[in-house]
């Protein structure tokens, strides 16, 4: 369900060092060459050997070649079977040539004879360029490859007719390390994705897509509530605050914020030397102003690779690290532990295992690339087991010769390894079969510890339409005993289209704050006036700060006087509280001419936002009608480039509105439409924060990598792109020419690689 990590340290760069940057003519390695050891390629028992885990915590394999081929990613049937994405395709060889064959594939792996390691194989799908994801369902298979979302159905282990393509523009754009992941089976029903802004679910036999917040890179994961965490690659996790889709659901308001946070810090700990690091040569014995490793001990100071996520919900592991984070670290050959704790709804982060790592390993080939929940309460890993990680698109000279020096580019196909943790103080859960379990039986799977089996049997019945399974949902929803299994049937009986307010009334006065939030987020899914008959339960909801979100949301969703008067209250009262006024903005969508013919807010923010609503959603204009000639054709070149080689996309959006922890918005930005000669500068070699937009301080995690040592754009592709967003969405700046691009790369061809800084325009 999720995506392997791939890592990204660079600028979209094409050619046979591809990711050079200029400047950076040092690359001169920094480890030792005697403190380098080999990197051979080792059997599954000689790997074993080579991993380092907590007092308590064994590793062993499930799976190994040729059971199993470049694993990228897995997911679970109802019977506990694996189904597994080989990335076959990736970087077979130092200059990845093989890419765009259709060599991957989707098999399912079954322990036959039950003894705790896979025996039999099923090639479910092949000849697939790239997959790189999958969810599985009880009547088909959904997954993506490098373009397209697909939906298959199934006989059990067989396709059933040909795929059908869901959504042709799932991973559009981009090279393969930015392209779309994830399928998440969400709490709500919904299926979630990193790296995008949309989710899907299935509503009989149509999908449909929806808007989400962006989320990520690579991997997504959610804990027992339904709440999202993902990471990039240099950010080991990010938490949302939120369930998924609370500050959604008015399209036409502009009115955003980041919902998520970073949970931690981002040290790393490595077992061994790293020199194998795409920029290991960054180091101020080379000249430069930091240390990618530490000059020390040669590692790696900071995640540069992270991916894969987990939030641990099994029952093997020790009791109190339930709810911890697990992220891969696929350049450093490491897991990280990460302890979340929550206050008033508030995430944080810390490192349980200090200056050393939950596990570890000595091979070079380990490629740890994904985490899952286990049907037995144990964690799976999912390693590659592939020695070259980076993508083409951004391998420099010095790890060329890194890999190549090792031998890390052989065998390019072939390798694969999945493996178990567990803990030695616990037994393993059974790995049950739902998939001929009467309704009554995966009812009662809620009220079981294992979070993989409550997420199993509320899959099922929902994908089954079992409404026989009414009865014993309802007999939990008052089951405070256990309020996991209060929220499994609530959002069973959503996904059955038998949820109603009765059903939530209960639930709403429920003393537990995670029960009184997912029954307020579950009330969205109501019809209009059955939610009205909620109003009483929503306005006695505490004026927590952990609450009045979803309290904000759902009222501020119902055309009532009642409603719209407690919305006002929790506005002028608590509307400096964290995401309050953004949730009551996402809930107006059919009501803001009423609230502000009733409550005209004194605060500008909301009342621009519901101007913006009450005006509706724009149309989108096409270019045509205020473009022509050379500045039209100009503008659709630069299109293809801003979601193709240029890749601007994965940082600023589709809709140009920027992304949390990515990029700046460039829609109505005044560093767009405002100078050319400085959008020029910046384009071509970069900018670092922070920096003022429109006279707000814009504070970006990472600079701004330019364009301008990338020997595959040319001076006419550049300013296509330039051309493209500052007349694209709302902007309508001028075209920028091939002949001004030239100019200004000539006159600043000496920088040799430096940022431009905002003090360098004043």
């Amino acid at each position: 369900m999720k995506f392997l990590p791939l890592l990204f340290l660079g600028t979209s760069l094409l050619s046979a060092q591809q990711g050079n940057r200029k400047g950076h003519d040092n690359m001169a390695s920094v480890v030792p060459e005697s403190e380098i050891p080999p990197a051979p390629v080792l059997s599954v028992n000689e790997a074993l050997n080579t991993f380092q885990l907590p007092d308590g915590f064994t590793i062993e394999a499930i799976a190994s070649e040729p059971m199993v081929d470049t694993p990228a990613a897995l997911d679970f049937d109802s019977q506990g079977r694996m189904w597994v994405v080989e990335l076959r395709g990736y970087m077979t060889d130092i200059d990845g040539t093989e890419e765009d064959q259709p060599l991957g594939r989707i098999v399912v792996l079954t322990d036959s004879n039950k003894d705790g390691k896979a025996d039999q194989r099923t090639v479910f799908l092949e000849n697939i360029v790239l997959p790189r994801t999958l969810a599985v369902l009880e009547k088909g298979l959904l997954y993506g490859d490098q373009q397209n979302l697909y939906f298959v159905k199934r006989d059990d282990l067989k396709p059933v007719g040909e795929p059908e393509i869901i959504d042709p523009k799932y991973s559009a754009g981009g090279n393969v390390e930015h392209k779309s992941n994830g399928l998440l089976h969400g709490r709500d029903n919904w299926i979630y994705n990193a790296k995008s802004s949309s989710r899907y679910r299935q509503f009989g036999e149509k999908w449909v897509k929806e808007s989400t917040a962006f989320r990520g890179q690579w991997g997504i994961t959610q804990d027992d509530y339904g709440r999202l965490y993902h990471n990039t690659n240099s950010q080991w996790l990010s938490g949302d605050q939120l369930l998924p889709n609370v500050l959604y659901g008015n399209p036409a308001s502009k009115l955003k914020t980041n919902f998520s946070t970073r949970l931690g810090s981002n040290r790393v700990y490595p077992s061994r030397v790293t020199p194998a690091i795409n920029r290991a040569y960054i180091a101020k014995e080379n000249g430069y102003p930091s240390n990618t490793l530490d000059p020390e001990t040669h590692k790696l100071i900071n995640c540069t690779a992270a991916c894969g996520p987990l939030i641990y919900r099994g029952t093997n592991f020790p009791d109190h690290m339930k709810g911890w984070a697990f992220a891969c670290e696929s350049a450093a050959f490491l897991v990280k532990a990460i302890e979340i704790t929550e206050k008033n709804g508030k995430l944080s982060g810390s490192h349980p295992f200090e200056k050393s790592e939950f596990l570890t390993s000595t091979d070079e080939r380990f490629r740890p690339v994904n985490l899952f929940n286990a049907p037995d309460g144990s964690i799976y890993l999912v390693d590659m087991y592939h020695g070259i990680i980076q993508h083409k698109t951004y391998m420099t000279t010095y790890l060329r010769k890194q890999t190549l020096s090792r031998n890390l580019d052989k065998p390019g196909l072939g390798k694969g390894r999945i493996y178990r943790i567990r803990h030695t103080g616990k037994d393993l859960a059974e790995i049950p079969d739902f998939s001929h379990a009467d309704s009554e039986t995966l009812a009662r799977a809620f009220l079981n510890p294992n979070g993989w089996h409550r997420d199993m049997a509320q899959r099922v019945l929902v994908e089954r339409g079992d409404t026989s399974a009414a009865p014993f949902l309802r007999k939990l929803i008052p089951f405070e005993e256990n309020h996991l299994a209060q929220i499994h049937a609530m959002w069973a009986l959503e996904g059955l289209g038998l949820l109603s307010a009765p059903d939530l009334v209960p639930l709403l006065a429920s003393e537990n704050p995670k029960v009184a939030t997912s029954a307020a987020y579950a009330s969205l899914s109501l019809l209009h006036g059955e939610r009205a008959k909620l109003i009483p339960a929503l306005t006695a909801l505490p004026n927590s700060p952990e609450i009045l979100p979803y309290k904000a949301r759902a009222l501020a969703s119902i055309k009532s006087p009642e409603a719209l008067q407690a919305v006002a209250f929790i506005l002028e009262n608590f509307g400096d509280q964290s995401f309050v006024k953004q949730a009551a903005i996402a809930g107006m969508a059919d009501t803001a001419a009423m609230f502000a013919a009733n409550h005209p807010p004194k605060d500008k923010k909301i009342m621009e936002a519901i101007d913006q609503t009450i005006a509706g959603i724009q149309e989108e204009i096409a270019p045509e009608t205020y473009l022509s000639g050379e500045h039209l054709a100009s503008f659709k070149r630069g299109e293809q480039l801003y979601i193709g080689r240029a890749a601007c996309f994965g940082c600023h959006g589709g809709d140009g509105t920027g992304l949390p922890n990515l990029g700046p918005t460039l829609d109505a930005s005044d560093w767009v439409t405002g100078s050319e000669e400085r959008l020029t500068k910046v384009l071509l070699h970069g900018l670092s924060g922070p920096i003022n937009i429109n006279g707000k301080r814009f504070v970006p995690q990472a600079f701004m990598p330019g364009l301008a040592q990338n020997p595959t754009l040319s001076n006419a592709d550049l300013a296509d792109v330039l051309t493209y967003i500052r007349s694209a969405w709302s902007n309508r700046a001028p075209q920028v020419t091939e002949a001004t691009l030239a100019r200004i790369r000539e006159e600043t061809k000496n920088r040799s690689g430096q940022v431009y800084t905002q003090e360098d325009f004043k």
